[in-house]
């Protein structure tokens, strides 16, 4: 058996940078990150096998994709499925960076109904990764006049998958009802049904947020809720003004991390907006 070692060993990949994440491990397990003394994770460029990994459509829906590139390109994680969806945002710039350089080009399209035009941007990726948010301790909904306290949780990597899908179903929707081919009977079948799954992983993305619930009988003795079926029980069956305390809660943390909009300005009509930061990895090449 030939056991010689490969001589080109000396021209692999090397790490390119290294990233600080906005949870900074406080979230995980000792077994899901390895942080270095920095408190960072180096970061690898991509191979060829990882490009063509983001450029198949099912592989992304399905998240594997994502898995299988951050496996390949930061070793430091342990465990990506664990990961929180703020991390995977920062992570995601990270390689791309590594990959492609410290900037990329966005087309903002001019949102004033009288312009229209395209607009090409060059995003400062060492900027976003050095600006990006941390996490606090903990986030919580007071609710009924501080009788009952939710506990909410950063999104998950299921987070992220679940609202991927939340983007393919209103999609369907839109296709159904812009679809001149399809009779009433059938654009209203297909409404209904894409309404129902959209509404179902809504529900899903409001219930997997929630840590536990904690309240008070009249005794002072706190009680601490972190069962699943009750906790899908109590937001089904709770009035929707709490609901929408919650949802706030959870809209206002999944915001942390990596900067989601930025200041622009239309070179055609001078039109100013803030305009939203998108990093599909289908086009990080």
């Amino acid at each position: 058996m030939n056991t010689t070692a490969n001589p080109l060993t000396q021209f692999y990949r090397v790490e390119r940078l290294s990233v600080r994440l906005p949870s900074r491990g406080q979230y995980y397990d000792n077994d899901v990150v390895n942080l270095n003394d920095d408190g960072e994770v180096p970061i690898f460029p991509m191979t060829a096998a990882d490009e063509m990994q983001l450029k198949n459509p099912d592989a992304l829906l399905s998240g594997s994709a994502i898995i299988d590139v951050l496996r390949s390109c930061v070793p430091a994680i342990k465990q990506p499925t664990k990961l929180l969806s703020c991390d995977i945002d920062v992570l995601m710039i990270g390689i791309r960076h590594a990959s492609y350089g410290g900037g990329a080009d966005m087309t903002l399209v001019c949102p004033s109904p009288s312009c229209g035009a395209d607009n090409i941007y060059r995003v400062d990726l060492d900027t976003m990764l050095n600006t990006a948010e941390v996490l606090d301790d903990s986030y919580e909904a007071v609710l009924q006049d501080g009788k009952l306290t939710v506990y909410i949780k950063p999104g998950t990597f299921s987070a992220i998958l679940k609202r991927q899908k939340t983007a393919f179903e209103g999609a369907q929707l839109g296709r159904a009802v812009s679809n001149v081919d399809l009779s009433d009977e059938q654009r209203l079948k297909l409404f209904a049904s894409t309404y129902t799954k959209l509404t179902k992983l809504n529900f899903e993305l409001i219930s997997d947020a929630i840590d536990r619930i904690v309240f008070s009988d009249e005794a002072g003795e706190l009680t601490e809720v972190k069962n699943k079926k009750h906790i899908d029980d109590f937001i089904k069956n709770v009035a929707k003004e709490d609901v929408d305390k919650i949802e706030e809660v959870i809209k206002a943390v999944n915001k942390i991390g990596i900067a989601q909009f930025m200041p622009a300005v239309c070179t055609t009509c001078q039109h100013k907006w803030e305009a939203p930061i998108e990093f599909n990895p289908v086009n990080f090449s």
